[in-house]
């Protein structure tokens, strides 16, 4: 029910529930005073229940459901169809891409060809680099700053 009745606005008509029927009122005591209150709250309730619940068109479960339904449709479209569906030119265009930067990979001295590889193909952290390279990590950060203008500069010349 929290999709459709708001707890502010039951406080609301019961407020006004109890103003319109103040005069009906009977009690001496504030305990009195307080289960009159939790009467009309009832009331209130059972109300709103009625009307969200009691109809098939506006029941929040189904709601819920739809909206959930609809989330996860989206979701599969989005993660499981959308990406596999390229142009038969981008799939070339991405094969020719990874044939040049292999190329290019090649071309460049064995260091540097390590460092891109573990950094990037690996996904190793910087630390992780300078252990694999045994080198300090600020050597292996210049390192693969180098190796990177020069693979750049590589693949520009093809």
């Amino acid at each position: 029910m929290q999709g459709k009745a708001d707890p502010a606005d039951v406080v609301q008509e019961v407020c006004l529930a109890a103003s319109d029927s103040f005069e009906d009122f009977r009690g001496n005591s504030t305990e009195e005073f307080a289960s009159w209150l939790r009467g009309i709250l009832s009331n209130v309730l059972a109300m709103q229940v009625r009307r969200y619940l009691g109809t098939q068109k506006r029941d929040p479960r189904i709601e819920q459901a739809l909206n959930q339904g609809l989330l996860s449709a989206s979701s599969f479209l989005h993660s499981n169809l959308a990406g596999d569906f390229t142009s038969p030119s981008q799939h070339f265009a991405r094969n020719e891409a990874f044939l040049r930067m292999a190329e290019a990979l090649e071309t460049l001295p064995k260091h540097y060809r390590q460092v891109i590889v573990l950094r990037h193909v690996d996904n190793l952290s910087f630390n992780e680099v300078a252990q694999q390279m045994d080198r300090s990590v600020d050597s292996v950060e210049k390192l693969w700053v180098r190796a990177l203008a020069q693979l750049k500069q590589s693949i520009g010349d093809e």
